[in-house]
């Protein structure tokens, strides 16, 4: 099978910074299909902004990707939110975008904030809404049904979940190496969040989830820790914010999964033993959050310094089998890395063979699977613009990943509309392009049919 090349979208020019804050990995979403219409979040940036500091808005594209209907369109219409302006160059303070299928609530969370912007009904019926600013909230500083508090003061890589007729969210509090991970659930009936829990708990470290998935009425995680190093007395209050190091990933370790049959409640380890319960328990015999070093939860056992990276990512199959992608370093070389579970909980590695190895902190790839259960890992090029797309058939017993398209011109994170892919043979990638391509470099939408 090779995939003949794709529809190219381009949604606007990627802000001219250092550091990319579109077409980030933990962008859950960037890209979602929900009631056959496409979402896309991305960044542009203020015309104007001066070289030192650059602002830039929040923009949300959609499209009918349906092929009939009376909203039939393959046009994108984009609308940009001017009440909030983002300043800070710094790579995590992306833009996450959830659709509820339930109420067609459209939530929106960006620039380490988790500022909800909702509108009941507008995801369900587009030709009873004009798709400009209006139809939204104005920018928040707190969830629906969660007035402002300590929860909501650090949030990090916010992400977002469809879950039958609900949403969840999920982020992490606290800062990179001493931090946790939060759960709420977003109900369609009464439009408001719930506080699930605390269901990842970091002590001297913190839990990077790779994603967080649900297919067949199960949620999936899977996460490597990263141990803390302290800052230097003389370093500034902030530091924890700045890009890398010290609490960088080379202290990342070890591949750790959970998965719950409950919608959030109770976790449990591939050997179906019960890790944690979010109501705990009043005799402290279940616990109320997964700990470091809970058992059965480490499901490989990588050390430090062994060339793997946090949130990379990770895909549940339609046979009960979960998959992640990472990378380590195989005698001295840093490989791209496949770790498959099958539906008896057992795991197997697959070292993939790319035309572009990755580097220990270059961009990271994306993992997902298609109707049938085939498997397919994007993978961006570490040192030079290239993206390549490689193929595990079901039919073949996923026994090789084989390469089914190569491109060039590319920069930034692949990412993939998860949810378009769960309805039709459609595979859209969110990326962007290198300046060398398209002389600005661009925010694009690649549409490839399988």
């Amino acid at each position: 099978m090779k995939l003949e090349s794709p529809t190219v979208s381009i949604l606007g020019p990627k802000p001219a910074r250092k550091h990319r804050i579109n077409a980030c990995s933990y962008q859950q979403n960037a890209l979602t299909t929900v009631n056959g219409l496409q979402y896309a979040a991305f960044y542009t940036e203020v015309n104007g902004s001066g070289e030192q500091e650059r602002h830039c808005l929040v923009n949300i594209a959609r499209r009918n990707v349906i092929d009939e209907g009376k909203h039939r369109s393959a046009e994108w219409s984009t609308l940009t939110f001017e009440d909030y302006q983002q300043t800070t160059d710094d790579g995590h303070n992306t833009i996450s975008i959830g659709v509820c299928e339930g109420d067609g609530t459209i939530h929106v969370a960006f620039d380490h904030h988790c500022d909800e912007i909702s509108n009941q009904n507008l995801g369900h019926d587009p030709s009873r809404y004009p798709w400009d600013a209006s139809v939204f909230s104005k920018t928040q500083n707190c969830l629906p049904g969660i007035p402002p508090n300590d929860l909501l003061k650090e949030v990090s890589y916010p992400r977002f979940v469809n879950i039958e007729n609900d949403l969840l969210l999920t982020y992490r509090i606290g800062q990179a190496g001493a931090g946790s991970d939060i759960l709420y659930r977003y109900s369609s009936s009464t439009h408001e969040y719930t506080y699930l829990g605390q269901h990842l708990t970091g002590i001297s470290n913190n839990p990077y989830i790779n994603g967080i998935d649900y297919r067949l009425s199960r949620l999936h995680i899977s996460w490597c820790y990263r141990n803390f190093v302290k800052f230097a007395n003389s370093a500034r209050e902030t530091a924890h914010k700045q890009q890398a190091g010290p609490n960088g990933p080379e202290n990342n370790f070890d591949l750790n999964y959970a998965f719950s049959d409950d919608l959030g409640q109770t976790w449990r380890n591939s050997a179906r033993r019960l890790l944690a319960d979010l109501r705990g328990s009043k005799d402290g015999s279940v616990e109320s959050t997964i700990k470091p070093g809970a058992e059965g939860a480490r499901v490989f056992d990588i050390s430090m310094h062994s060339g793997i990276l946090n949130q990379e990512s990770q895909s549940a199959d339609w046979d009960g089998g979960f998959w992640v992608l990472n990378r380590e370093r195989v005698s001295g070389v840093e490989k791209w890395m496949v770790y498959y579970r099958d539906a008896d909980g057992q795991w197997t590695k697959i070292v993939l063979r790319s035309t572009s190895p990755p580097t220990e902190t270059g961009a990271r790839g994306s993992l997902c699977v298609d109707r049938t259960s085939n498997v397919y890992a994007i993978l961006p090029g570490n040192t030079d613009s290239s993206l390549e797309i490689l193929q595990a058939p079901k039919e073949h017993g996923y026994a090789e990943f084989k390469q089914i398209w190569l491109g060039d011109g590319f920069d930034g994170e692949p990412l993939v509309d998860v949810q378009r892919l769960e309805i039709s043979d459609d595979l859209s990638v969110f990326t962007g392009t290198s300046k060398e391509a398209d002389s600005v470099g661009s925010v694009v939408v690649l549409d490839f049919k399988l």
